[in-house]
């Protein structure tokens, strides 16, 4: 058995004697390694040489147990263990193996058959039919449009796109090549566009288009992924201005033809064969992209004087897709006050989701998960995040902000889940991740855990910092100190406590899913203000629900007022039911 007064300490004065030494003959491990800084040591090994720092002599191996164990030991210290894959392993460990000679992932792009496939049969779900490659009898030169309102609109963008590059026939066919999908119960076109739809020519066909022309997607945005894609096809020479030619008589066509607006989606936005129709969040999501529940809401912002930090409130649902995420932190820059920058912008938990990847089906220990995972769900969802932030969005938080956090969790409904938060220092395009480490109850077989407790801790620009995710701000209350029975939740709160009074924090960001009432964080922030001295200010952001009468609320103002510490700017967003 393991002496429980071995501490973490004493396993960190165990590494810095492998460093200076060597691993002895036959004490090697050849399946689990503790990783630290960089390098990884044999488990048992260290907790062998930790027992001379903590009582004098060297454990013997035959006198505890390696494996389950061991690592639960370390683990429970904050100490990170990774598993060494090999041939023989599940499919999940081949996968794992494949990654580390080069393969990162099953292959998948945008030009995914069954990504189509699944928007069909999404739309079917919705609509009960959806036609694909459905064709509209309608011409293809301005002059085909001369008896409707827009025809000199028609022919300005028409004429753009011949002065371009000086083609003057790239139209060749008699009448619209075939839309994506069409829905005829409610008479709408739903387009699929893969990067080749975003060039310099449809740029300039979308900067042609009238205000009043109502579209089923953000002109704006399809500008901006012009400007970023800039995609080139010279096969045919004129064939970008003939696609951006067609494209344009699509979004005019419900004009036309008393159609609802075209709704356009973009390939790669995320995984659309991920999407279940079977699955009601799925769906939910779907019929949100389609534009048949965007979310409406307003912003307002409460400012104290000489704010370090800036947070977003969530007053209402929230369903943390990417667009509307872009949209709204848009918005807060556009009415940011001026010449108030600060140090941090926090959102709440879960503000922003991600797809979780077809290669992860099987995690065999989800407390303490092999690195590889967790680092491929890292990877997946600093693809959504870098997707939020590209463009003119990233400049402009810059100027409002030093560093921004995001909270983002997998959004698929698989037997597994992770909720992890991103700093990103906006000055250096410096990334730093980490997640839940304390989960609740209810997720204890199917959370991810972040079991590298060194991870909430940074050092931002001279400040010592602890960041949380939600129920991770439960790992500093002391409650059940006086009980004997030690679990895995008593052990990870002992190293975690031990660990944040060696950092000595001067702040604390948390980043909660849900604050009901100005009771649901006061015994976790009262018992960090006891415990760390050192911490002079904190904040929390966060989903405040609006519950009930049977239920005991609070004032947003009171929640607001009770989750912080220090002078703040508040950007309020009212979810409209």
């Amino acid at each position: 058995m393991i002496p429980k007064n071995i501490t973490r300490n004493n396993i960190l004065n165990a590494i810095k004697e492998i460093n200076k030494k060597d691993i002895p003959k036959g004490r090697t491990s050849r399946k689990f390694k503790l990783s630290y800084e960089g390098n990884v040591y044999p488990p048992k090994y260290i907790i062998s040489l930790a027992n001379r720092y903590a009582n004098g002599k060297e454990l013997e191996s035959s006198e505890f147990s390696g494996g389950e164990e061991t690592n639960n030991f370390l683990t429970a210290l904050g100490f990170n263990i990774v598993c060494t894959p090999s041939p023989e392993m599940s499919a999940l460990k081949t996968f794992e193996k494949r990654k580390e000679i080069g393969s990162l992932k099953i292959h998948h792009d945008e030009r995914c058959h069954k990504c189509k496939e699944t928007i069909r049969n999404l739309l079917e779900k919705i609509y009960e039919k959806a036609e694909p490659s459905f064709k509209f009898d309608v011409g293809t030169r301005p002059e085909d449009f001369r008896d409707t309102l827009y025809y000199e609109k028609l022919k300005e963008i028409y004429d753009a796109l011949k002065k371009h590059r000086g083609f003057k026939e790239f139209v060749r066919a008699k009448t619209l090549p075939n839309c994506d999908f069409f829905v005829p119960s409610t008479g709408f076109v739903v387009e699929f566009d893969e990067s080749q739809h975003f060039t310099l020519p449809r740029k300039i066909a979308l900067e042609h288009y009238p205000k009043e022309l109502e579209l089923g997607f953000d002109r704006k945005r399809w500008i901006e992924l012009c400007e970023r894609t800039d995609a080139k096809n010279n096969d045919p020479p004129y064939r970008d201005e003939q696609r951006a030619w067609y494209d344009t008589l699509r979004d005019f066509l419900p004009a036309i033809k008393g159609l609802k607006p075209t709704v356009r989606l973009f390939s790669k936005d995320f995984r659309w064969c991920n999407l279940n129709p079977e699955v009601l969040s799925d769906i939910k999501k779907f019929k949100m992209l389609l534009g048949g529940k965007k979310p409406k809401y307003e912003i307002e912002f409460k400012e104290e004087p000489n704010p370090f930090l800036a947070r977003i409130v969530i007053a209402g649902d929230w369903e943390g897709d990417v667009q509307i995420t872009k949209k709204l932190l848009d918005e807060i820059c556009e009415m940011w006050p001026k010449r108030e920058k600060v140090k941090y912008l926090i959102t709440c938990g879960g503000f922003l989701n991600f797809d979780w990847p077809d290669s992860l089906q099987d995690i065999e220990d989800n407390k303490n998960p092999n690195q590889q995972i967790v680092n491929s769900l890292i990877s997946e969802a600093e693809k959504q995040c870098r997707l939020l932030l590209n463009g003119r969005l990233y400049e402009k938080l810059r100027e409002c902000t030093d560093y921004i956090t995001i909270g983002i969790d997998s959004f698929l409904e698989k037997t597994y889940k992770i909720e992890l938060v991103a700093i990103i220092d906006l000055s250096q395009d410096k990334w730093y991740w980490t997640g839940k480490s304390y989960p609740t109850s209810d997720q204890e077989n199917s959370l991810v855990r972040i079991s590298d407790l060194e991870t909430h801790f940074a050092n931002l620009k001279g400040e010592s910092v602890i960041v949380l995710g939600c129920h991770d701000l439960n790992l500093l209350i002391d409650r059940g100190k006086k009980t004997k029975h030690m679990t895995w939740r008593k052990t990870v709160k002992k190293s975690f406590q031990e660990l944040a009074k060696e950092k000595e924090p001067t702040c604390v960001l948390q980043h909660p899913h849900s604050t009901e009432s100005v009771n649901t964080w006061g015994a976790a922030w009262g018992a960090t203000k006891k415990l760390l001295s050192t911490v002079k200010r904190y904040a929390s952001a966060g989903k405040f629900f609006k519950i009930d009468s049977v239920h005991t609320g609070s004032d947003l103002d009171k929640v607001l007022g009770k989750t912080k510490l220090g002078n703040t700017i508040d950007f309020v967003v009212s979810i409209e039911e």
